[in-house]
């Protein structure tokens, strides 16, 4: 475990360079939607955030279920991008409040899971929820696009087991990037060609990432696992977005106490 920890606070210093850029979809074929993204991540939020922004989105925060159903009670959504592991309330717990809205329109929202936990059956505890459909992270862009235009176009005709964001061909590309310490294409892609965006998600990811790491450090030292646990789930899909291929398999193990 402590061995884990030096080798983050290196890749953390580490962390200061390198660009390469590319686009590839146009993505205002939705017009002017107005999203709610549950997220209590920053480094996750701004990711998002820019995502959809660049659409033509208006997009408004929620950092947990709480904030979620009084944000609703004020406001509209065409979809809601649902974090599923929250502090307060989860996403689960926000998506069965929100269907047994008395506001039909606020009820029938599109809910949209999005989750560093994609495994094997937990789609169905998101579908029970009565959630719409899920996206497990990290994501591309154009699968954030297309999960969002299929469930406002109305199209549940998919298998949702299937769906359009396969977690096995975005880890056969990040395989082909093992090499490096980390890997910034994700990051790049939704962009949009603009430096100063790279340059902030890296500047994000070294502000925020080594309190996480002191205070996972300090939570393995106390053996509070639990709090280890929750930590570790929610460094897992900044891991992830920063292409640290040799952190992905470690950092889940650590989450699940392995």
């Amino acid at each position: 475990m402590q061995q884990h920890l030096l080798y983050l606070f290196l890749l953390i210093n580490h962390f200061k360079m390198q660009n390469e850029i590319q686009r590839v979809i146009d993505y205002h074929s939705l017009g002017h939607k107005k999203i709610l993204l549950a997220e209590d991540v920053a480094f996750n939020q701004y990711i998002a955030k820019q995502m959809l922004e660049s659409w033509g989105f208006d997009v408004m925060i929620a950092n947990n279920g709480i904030e979620v159903l009084d944000i609703l009670q004020k406001n509209n959504f065409d979809c809601i991008l649902m974090d599923i592991q929250m502090p307060e309330m989860g996403g689960i717990e926000a998506s069965e409040r929100i269907r047994k809205m008395d506001d039909k329109a606020k009820a029938n929202v599109p809910i949209i899971a999005v989750t560093a936990n994609a495994l094997k059956g937990d789609s169905e505890k998101y579908f029970a929820a009565g959630m719409s459909d899920y996206l497990p992270k990290p994501f591309e862009e154009a699968q954030l696009f297309n999960v969002i235009e299929k469930n406002l176009s109305g199209d549940k005709n998919c298998n949702k087991e299937e769906k359009n964001n396969n977690p096995s061909k975005q880890n056969n590309k990040q395989n082909q990037a093992v090499a490096k310490l980390y890997d910034l294409t994700m990051i790049r892609s939704v962009s949009g060609g603009d430096e100063s965006f790279i340059k902030k998600m890296v500047a994000l990811f070294t502000e925020t990432v080594p309190q996480n790491v002191s205070e996972l450090k300090v939570a393995c030292e106390n053996e509070n696992w639990e709090q280890v646990s929750k930590l570790a789930h929610k460094l897992k899909s900044t891991v992830d977005s920063m292409g640290i291929i040799s952190l992905k398999t470690i950092i889940r193990s650590v989450e699940s106490g392995h």
